[in-house]
């Protein structure tokens, strides 16, 4: 999801940059500079100011990552973006597979 301006004649200041691929079986190099980007997991994004050193990064890395130009503020409502509560598997009771002696059932 790409996030829009909220003032029309703002112009970008910022990369909104998203980690897409895995860094695994590449050099050690790359999973480097990864990590100078503050890229640790899949769908990982982070905000970084225009600027030489952060193209650069972003240059050695492009097959691995998305960009997107914005402004800091909406920058940083995409980051502030999470599921919200209660998303995601709720336990519900005993998990398959577990012991029989927990279930009171006897043989």
């Amino acid at each position: 999801m790409i996030p829009t301006l909220r003032a029309l004649n703002a112009a970008p200041t910022h990369h909104l940059i998203t980690l897409v691929r895995s860094a695994r079986g590449l050099p050690p190099q790359s999973k480097a500079t990864l990590e100078a980007l503050g890229l640790h997991r899949l769908h990982q994004r982070v905000l970084h100011p225009f600027g030489p050193t952060t193209a650069g990064k972003i240059l050695k890395v492009k097959e691995l990552v998305t960009v997107h130009n914005v402004t800091e503020i909406d920058g940083l409502a995409a980051l502030e973006r999470r599921r919200p509560e209660g998303a995601g598997v709720v336990p519900t009771g005993r998990a398959p597979g577990g012991s029989k002696r927990d279930t009171g059932i006897s043989f």
